[in-house]
């Protein structure tokens, strides 16, 4: 690895020390498979997945449901829940264009961002402007928010959290219809809420009820009952909480920063400079002052998309330097050998402003292009070889590069279809149709009723919505409450009569909620001696295992003394029984050993 560079920037010294002693802040960044990959959940067999419908559950595209869900709804609903002030529904629409439009944009919109900001650069990336989509800004083109469709709802529970901090993402994508041909015509953007889980204490369990509500939407056959009960999951939410997929502070404005509304932009491709099709991230937030609270859109990076000129060996500035750095710490991640669980972390410091799908403007989102800049061997090169060899991957940095591009967004639509993952992951899929993994066309135009759907790209159908699938189907086979134990062997110790001796047991939560102090979870002795308590910062998850450590007086009678303990909360017992068993000698022995 490469000695560490001084940096002459102390703000960039400091963003980094920042990400340094903040490793949860970087890991919580948006990314496309952050959650419940890595959990035994997407290995376990499961009943419930066997005979879940994906085109019911995880991917719904019929005409006859999505239509009843117009976009003018969405935001009326949201600036509904913002309260009297700030923007009307239509505003909220033309605003979130608005930024693609250069300062001072839309006379009737004030106070939003705009593409010039910053002389055309978010986060120090370029940021160039799209005035060809920002006519929709336009205050003389009223209903150009009714000229988008919605052509897909998606499940993603499987973007939980292991802790249930939340219960995934559900998204909502809208196209802008318009009859063929459609060039320079198409423009999408899909909100993706992340659904705060009603029940933090519990755990991922929290998050059952949504995830049986998703689930039983496979046994529907009426597709009115059916689009009813999708319609109640985005605008009313299920149980007694009442917790609706569409608010306003499930598209960023928490506590967290989760949950983003992203664009996919067509309209400007091939006319003038710059024409790429451009991939965009946006935070919908409150902004208050004196006069009252306005929503806004507000352009944010876009996520686990580091900028592409950052693996060229040649770009020897700070940032790019500290970046190769960083990413030889995630060789490992990457090197996983599962289509569905190598991931890496991408701290936002290095994230990109905009992506392109498209091989243009010398390359510089395509990764593996600006890796191949440089002749071999070089030091990012031999560094990421070196790590390699460290772990034992037979993997080649080009296969370690070509895996980082096709979690950027860039590469996920395009770049890497088709491209040698290495290994037994093989090549990325590449299906049809380009550049979009649902498609917006329906020819001739649909009419109330109608029995098709917007067609799903091979790529999902075949290797993404099987996979969501098995997680949310063993999800919900998986109790509530369970444990797993495995006593130790041979006995843990021996001891003499009458002495005090230390132990341990471990065990293994096999059930989905959350293990802590908090939520009254721990070891209940069967046999009157102490419980076995979790610490105050414990949250063990599915999957995860707790190490209990006791101090006890031996009996006074020598022979073999077991202690048992039942896992319990809140007056509910599960699991096996826990057991420590001690050979205990005489008195007059020798003092205490292991064994």
């Amino acid at each position: 690895m490469p000695a560490p560079h001084a940096f002459s920037t102390g703000l960039l010294l400091a963003g980094l020390l920042l990400l340094t002693g903040s490793p949860a802040s970087a890991e919580s960044l948006h990314s496309e498979r952050g959650g419940l990959q890595a959990t035994p959940l997407a290995q376990r067999p499961s009943p419930t997945a066997a005979m879940m419908d994906p085109l019911r559950s995880l991917a719904i595209t019929d005409y006859a449901i999505v239509s009843t869900i117009t976009a003018r709804s969405v935001f009326e609903q949201l600036v509904g829940q913002a309260g009297p002030s700030g923007f009307t529904a239509e505003q909220l629409f033309r605003q979130l264009w608005d930024t693609q439009n250069p300062a001072p944009g839309a006379s009737d919109l004030p106070g939003g961002p705009h593409c010039s900001d910053n002389g055309n650069t978010l986060n120090g990336a370029p940021y160039v402007c799209r005035t060809i989509e920002g006519v929709d800004a336009s205050a003389r083109t009223p209903a150009s928010m009714d000229s988008y469709v919605l052509v897909g709802l998606f499940n993603r529970f499987d973007l939980a959290p292991a802790d249930g901090a939340n219960c995934g993402e559900y998204r909502m994508s809208f196209a802008r219809f318009v009859p063929a041909p459609q060039s320079r015509s198409r423009n999408r953007f899909i909100f993706e809420a992340v659904l705060p889980n009603p029940s933090p204490e519990l755990g991922l369990e929290g998050c059952r009820p949504v995830a049986w509500a998703w689930a039983d939407l496979s046994t529907v056959d009426d597709p009115t009952e059916r689009g009813r009960r999708v319609k109640a999951l985005f605008f009313e939410g299920v149980g007694t909480d009442r917790n609706p997929v569409i608010h306003l502070h499930n598209y960023g404005d928490n506590a967290s920063g989760a949950g983003q509304l992203r664009t996919n932009q067509f309209m400007q491709m091939g006319v003038g400079e710059p024409a790429p099709w451009l991939l965009r991230e946006f935070k919908l937030k409150q902004q208050c002052d004196a006069t009252g609270c306005t929503l806004r859109f507000i352009p944010v990076t876009t996520k686990s998309t580091p900028r592409g000129n950052f693996f060229n060996p040649l770009n020897t500035t700070p940032l790019a330097v500290s970046f190769r750095e960083h990413f030889i710490t995630q060789v490992a991640s990457l090197a996983v050998e599962d289509f569905h669980r190598f991931n890496y972390v991408v701290p936002d410091l290095y994230n990109a402003a905009q992506s392109s799908p498209q091989l243009m403007r010398d390359g510089v989102d395509n990764f593996i292009e600006q890796f191949n800049k440089a002749p071999t061997p070089n030091p990012f090169f031999d560094a990421l070889q070196a790590e390699l060899q460290r772990i034992g991957s037979p993997l080649s940095p080009h296969h370690i590069v070509a895996r980082a591009e096709s979690l950027s967004c860039g590469g996920c639509h395009e770049h890497s279809k088709g491209r040698d993952l290495g290994g037994s992951v093989g090549t990325f899929p590449s299906g049809f149709p380009r550049f979009v993994q649902s498609n917006d066309l329906l020819f001739p135009q649909p009419q109330p009723g109608d029995p098709r759907l917007y067609g799903a790209s091979s790529t999902h159908t075949s290797t993404l919505l099987p996979f969501r699938q098995q997680i949310l189907g063993a999800f919900l086979d998986t109790p509530s409450l369970d444990a797993s134990f495995v006593p130790s062997t041979p006995d843990v110790a021996s001891v003499q009569a009458g002495q005090v001796f230390s132990g341990t047991v471990t065990v293994t939560n096999a059930g989905t909620t959350l293990w802590s102090a908090a939520n009254g979870t721990q070891g209940i002795s069967l046999d009157g001696t102490a419980d076995l308590s979790l610490d105050a910062g414990d949250a063990i998850v599915l999957g995860q295992s707790k190490t209990f450590s006791f101090t006890h007086t031996a009996p006074a009678v020598p022979g073999l003394a077991t202690y048992r303990w039942r896992m319990q909360r809140d007056g509910t017992a599960f699991g096996p029984e826990l057991s420590f068993t001690l050979h205990v000698l005489p008195a007059s022995d020798a003092a205490p050993r292991k064994r």
